[in-house]
């Protein structure tokens, strides 16, 4: 319970610092100028899991328009981000998301390095209950769509995944691993607005494919489909937001690209406890804006993993519900930080989050 106290005192700083940064109040220099079509804020970052401890660092992050004669172009952004955690999981990388001519084209790239330090449940004999491992990994992610239809878009993208993962059981030698995987892009966004949306509806469909003559050890495959749907309420005031999720691989999948269930699907999980090579889920939430800067959220939602190869959780069904607060700290997008607490089948999570969970 302090843990969690100390975690809403810092997010109450952080809105502080934002609003400040962004606005000019609070006596903070602004590092925003809507003539330039530009702002600038660098977030600090806190959570907390069960799994890698108490998490602290730092997002700055920019948003802008790139051709200021590019009037229907929803603004770009990059940004960065480098935390640490209580259990010495660290992470570091650069992301941005970019849209160009009117629109027609959208760009996503990330580069992360990093060590994740986590646990996961064989429940076979012989073996403990929980095996801990921890997992140095490089990550590249780059991908480009083209609007082929109106509010249509296709593409194509490109991963590479280099995976060092050391179990503490036992002596069994460092995975090594790299993952080159191609990826192929279809979307349907009926959105109001990418950032914020206050109705409308996202489809999309990834096709992930790792062969052997990229260089794989073994070839495997994975597809997702997502449908994300808004509705307005009050008014325009508030939304109610619903998300579908669908998970399946294909052929041999490493230990590395099994689905886990939480974070973005499903909130209330936070220990790794149910993960295989499909998953399910539905979550539905409640977005509450008090004021133009502070929200609340209320969400709840259900999800099944399968083909769990080392656990009895095949097929069971998993709830969780939750809430949490929002603080807007890039007013022009209505793009939200903050902070949320769910509980789960055995677990429970509080995750920071940048932007809409979806």
């Amino acid at each position: 319970m302090k843990k969690n106290v100390v975690l809403i005192a810092l997010i109450l700083l952080i809105a502080e610092f934002s609003h400040g940064q962004i606005l000019g109040g609070g006596g903070a220099q602004s590092r925003s100028d809507s003539s330039k079509n530009f702002s600038f804020v660098p977030i600090p970052y806190v959570s907390y899991s069960r799994s890698i401890g108490f998490g602290y660092g730092l997002i700055p992050m920019a948003m802008y328009t790139i051709n200021k004669k590019d009037t229907i172009s929803p603004q770009s952004m990059t940004g960065a981000m480098i935390m640490g955690t209580t259990n010495d999981t660290w992470m570091g990388g650069v992301f941005g998301r970019f849209f160009l001519d009117e629109d027609n084209y959208r760009i996503t790239m990330a580069a992360i390095t990093g060590n994740v330090n986590f646990q996961f449940y064989p429940d076979l004999p012989g073996l403990p209950e929980v095996v801990d491992y921890s997992t140095g990994l490089d990550y590249i992610n780059f991908n480009i769509q083209r609007k082929i239809a109106p509010s249509m878009y296709a593409g194509l993208g490109y991963i590479y995944t280099h995976f060092a993962t050391n179990y503490d059981i036992g002596d069994i030698p460092t995975d090594y691993s790299d993952l080159h995987g191609g990826l192929l892009i279809w979307s349907y966004d009926k959105r109001d607005d990418v950032y914020y949306p206050w109705e409308g509806y996202l489809t999309n469909f990834n096709y992930n494919f790792f062969p052997e003559f990229f260089g794989n050890a073994v070839s495997s495959n994975k597809i997702t489909i997502d449908h994300n749907q808004y509705f307005s309420t009050r008014q325009k005031k508030d939304v109610i937001a619903a998300r579908l999720y669908i998970g399946v691989g294909i052929g041999d999948l490493s230990f590395n690209q099994q689905f886990v269930l939480g974070g973005k699907d499903l909130r209330g999980y936070s220990q790794g406890e149910f993960r295989g090579e499909q998953i399910y889920t539905l979550q539905g939430e409640y977005r509450w804006n008090l004021t133009e800067r502070f929200g609340l959220v209320g969400f709840a939602g259900m999800a099944m993993v399968h083909n769990e190869e080392m656990t009895n959780n095949n097929g069971t069904l998993l709830p969780a519900a939750g809430g949490g607060f929002r603080i807007n700290v890039f007013p022009k997008n209505h793009l939200n930080v903050g902070l949320d607490a769910a509980a789960g089948k055995r677990d429970w999570s509080v995750s920071f989050q940048i932007g809409e969970t979806f």
